[in-house]
């Protein structure tokens, strides 16, 4: 007895014969090129049911669209391989001695291609506090190499800290950003420039790495606002002077376990004589509780993240002298839940994995202030909880307690913040 696949294909070829010999007599009419472009696609058909049938070759719904007339021309195909995502909040705060608010914070739109299976594309246009601010906070260009070694140029997150590169409001479970993010390093923190990054595989560890040249901060290094006014135009630099930075990540425990060290370093006065010096580290660990479909819906996070620069005296735009030193950290756990008696309510009908998350937050920054009696101090302790029906899609709410020096002007927050969040 024949093969199955085979014995499918003979009965295949049968068939077709037995087809071409029951054609009507009106059918001898058409020409022979005719007849055997009939036949071939009729083939064609054929061996593609007998790979679907034997599990080879992709299903239809896989396969590129087909194209009106026959014809791909090059913008065709480059948009098959063109993506557009992003992601939207709408925040709400409720703070002390402050007008409570709402603002849709961020509307930002992600467009990303594979121009080239080794060369891709990806930009995020951001729209902020409904359409006021309009700005590119990526745009670059991969040229891919070897898995150890890569290109990237255009506008680039600076590697520094996790956060920066996974700052997005659906990725994080509160609506404010941890103040060591803000004032020591000013996520969002983008530069232009050019990088070369890649891995490592070292058993069951992979080494990461991302190494930049870029136009570096500038001169309006505050006491009051840190790094946070000194982010560059992604036009020009400054001066002559350019900045590095680089970050390596160890990732362990298939992912349950990074480790990362940054730094960063340039000259950010007009003039390129002041130096700036920073450098941080980072943690993140998942550690798994239960297994899934109980009361515990997924791991206990920790997150930490520290960072500390120091830079030359120098003057800001206003004439006020800089501050020398900076230093700030984090540290937030996150415990995922769902009660199971919940999960035919609407909370969780219909939705495969939907998950309550509690989430507390230490944080806190000290900015040095050359002129003042003492430094500027900020702390803030967070808890909140959020409702996520899938994993995009977070409803937050948190309370704030926030101590900070009114003399350097830093408003007081302490009260509530709520956002609602959608990435797509």
């Amino acid at each position: 007895m024949l093969p199955s696949p085979l014995a499918a294909f003979c009965r295949a070829s049968l068939a077709s014969i037995l087809l071409v010999l029951a054609v009507p007599a009106a059918a001898e009419e058409k020409s022979p090129v005719e007849r055997l472009d009939e036949l071939e696609n009729e083939l064609r058909a054929l061996r593609e049911k007998l790979k679907e049938k034997n599990g080879e070759g992709a299903p239809a719904a896989e396969k590129e669209p087909s194209i009106p007339g026959g014809a791909r021309t090059a913008f065709d195909k480059v948009l098959s391989r063109t993506r557009l995502s992003g992601y939207f909040d709408l925040e709400f705060t409720d703070f002390r001695h402050k007008n409570s608010t709402f603002d849709n914070h961020h509307v930002v739109l992600t467009i990303s291609s594979w121009i080239h299976e080794r060369i891709f594309f990806n930009t995020e246009i951001e729209y902020e506090h409904g359409g006021a601010e309009l700005g590119i906070e990526q745009a670059w260009l991969d040229f891919l190499i070897h898995d150890a070694i890569n290109f990237r140029g255009g506008v680039l997150l600076i590697p520094f800290g996790r956060l920066n590169a996974l700052h997005d409001s659906d990725l994080r479970d509160l609506t404010l950003r941890p103040i060591a993010t803000t004032l020591i390093t000013p996520t969002t923190w983008s530069e232009t420039g050019v990088a070369l990054y890649g891995s490592f595989f070292l058993g069951g560890v992979t080494l990461n790495y991302q190494a930049c040249l870029t136009n570096g901060l500038t001169g309006d290094l505050t006491v009051k606002n840190g790094t946070r006014d000194a982010r560059p135009s992604l036009e020009s630099d400054n001066n002559s002077d350019k900045s590095y930075s680089a970050r390596l990540e160890a990732v362990a425990w298939e992912g349950k376990l990074v480790i990362g060290a940054s730094a960063y370093g340039g000259r950010f006065d007009d003039k390129g004589d002041a130096t700036m010096f920073m450098y941080g580290a980072d943690l993140t660990l998942a550690i798994p509780l239960a297994e899934p479909g109980g009361w515990i819906s997924g791991p206990l996070e920790i997150r930490a993240e520290a960072a500390r620069f120091t830079a030359d005296p120098s003057l800001d735009s206003s004439g006020a002298p800089t501050p020398h030193r900076g230093i700030g950290g984090f540290v937030q756990a996150s415990f995922h839940f769902f009660p199971p008696f919940l999960k035919e309510t609407f909370l969780g009908k219909d939705f495969d994995n939907p998950t309550f998350t509690l989430v507390a937050l230490w944080d806190a920054a000290e900015i040095d202030a050359p002129e003042a009696a003492h430094n500027n101090h900020q702390r803030r302790l967070s808890f909140g909880l959020n409702y996520r029906p899938i994993e995009q899609v977070a409803f937050k709410v948190e309370y704030i307690k926030e101590n900070s020096d009114e003399i350097f002007g830093n408003f007081e927050r302490n009260g509530w913040a709520a956002s609602v969040v959608a990435g797509f």
